[in-house]
């Protein structure tokens, strides 16, 4: 029975393309605030020195 509103709500998100947009987008968000997190203080370029 929980299993039947759990797999009912997934493909009401699924199937409807404005809520999937939106958990696609908070999911991609919070995956780029950690790997932002990760990089914290890694030197990506070297100093150019001119």
């Amino acid at each position: 029975m929980a299993t039947d509103k759990i797999s009912k709500i997934f493909k009401d998100v699924y199937y409807d393309q404005f809520k999937w947009s939106i958990v696609k987008n908070v999911a991609f968000f919070i995956i780029g605030v950690k790997i932002a997190i990760e990089c914290n203080g890694m030197t990506l370029m070297p100093p150019v020195s001119v």
